[in-house]
């Protein structure tokens, strides 16, 4: 004999709404001054790496003034020449084995930027799925990982977001 209670009586979330939480919980563990951005890679529904942004391993933290972009006076988007960290969607690349990332699916907090873009799309991710954070140069950045073959999907927060149209 099945059950029908749901604790909430909402139903469960998607697995875009799931990952992009799991991305969101992982954002939480940088220590940028600046902004905190998470990423997950899954493949077949399960979690092979996460990554966040922030310094290398062994460097200070940004928080306690490790970081010289953090003291300087740039704006957000400009002068990411000094900044030493590394961003998430690199660090979950980074923590997770080639065959792993193979036909995976990249879930970030934000839309990657082009140097990000690269590793990815070089990386065997068939999929990047983020949720928002949308930026000037964003539609280059996404006909980029088009024309590499990769399927991009920009959510907003919203799991029935219709897809971003994909490459003919």
């Amino acid at each position: 004999m099945g059950t029908t209670w749901q604790p909430h009586g909402t139903g469960r979330q998607s697995w875009d709404e799931y990952f992009l939480g799991l991305a969101a919980a992982a954002a939480s563990r940088s220590n940028c001054v600046r902004r905190k951005i998470g990423a997950v890679i899954v493949r077949g529904r399960h979690i092979r790496a996460t990554g966040y942004n922030g310094p290398p391993s062994g460097y200070g933290h940004c928080e306690q003034g490790a970081c010289p972009r953090a003291s300087s006076e740039s704006a957000m988007c400009l002068a990411y020449d000094n900044c030493v960290a590394i961003h998430a969607e690199a660090n979950a690349l980074l923590f997770a084995d080639a065959d792993e990332r193979e036909g995976a699916t990249l879930y970030s907090t934000a839309a990657p930027c082009f140097s990000c873009a690269k590793l990815i799309a070089n990386s065997g991710v068939a999929e990047v799925v983020a949720a928002g954070g949308r930026y000037e140069g964003w539609e280059d950045t996404r006909r980029f990982l088009m024309d590499c073959g990769l399927r991009v999907r920009v959510l907003d927060g919203n799991e029935h977001a219709v897809p971003l149209p994909l490459r003919g």
